[in-house]
């Protein structure tokens, strides 16, 4: 066990993670109609994705909050990141490969307006536009975009 944390922490200090910051507005425009039945719209190009409605965000301080995904039979990948004051953080898609196993790709750019008043209110309401490294293919982006709308 302390061996696979002490790895866990080597590869975790390999890895560096682009963080970016957020673009606060007082009312984000736009059609968030699709929040009465899912909390993401979005579109992507990774590996093994066919779609993805649903995403997570949880507080787990007063200053952080988890988002991610959720996959299905048919998305294999997921997106998640962390909000951390005014930054996303650690932004990644973390696939899980039913042929080739898991993956992480790790963002290299990305924009993301939230809505301040909506924050104010304890509800997510965001629109992204993340770019991933892409060892296998670096001629083809990776990418993940669209809109939130979830209460944490």
């Amino acid at each position: 066990m302390k061996y696979s944390i002490l790895l866990f922490s080597f590869v975790f200090c390999l890895f560096s993670f682009k963080d970016f910051e957020i673009q606060w507005v007082e009312n984000l425009a736009g059609d968030f109609s699709f929040s009465r039945k899912q909390s993401l719209k979005c579109e992507a190009w990774c590996y093994e994705y066919a779609g993805a409605t649903e995403m997570i965000a949880k507080r787990l301080s007063k200053d952080k909050i988890e988002c991610y995904t959720l996959g299905n039979t048919a998305t294999h990948c997921t997106l998640h990141f962390y909000i951390i004051n005014n930054l996303i953080s650690n932004p990644r898609i973390e696939l899980n490969s039913s042929a080739d196993g898991k993956h992480t790709y790790l963002c290299n750019e990305g924009t993301i307006k939230m809505d301040k008043k909506a924050m104010q209110k304890g509800i997510l309401k965001a629109a992204f536009d993340m770019k991933f490294d892409h060892p296998e293919n670096p001629d083809k982006v990776m990418f993940w975009k669209g809109k939130i709308y979830i209460k944490i």
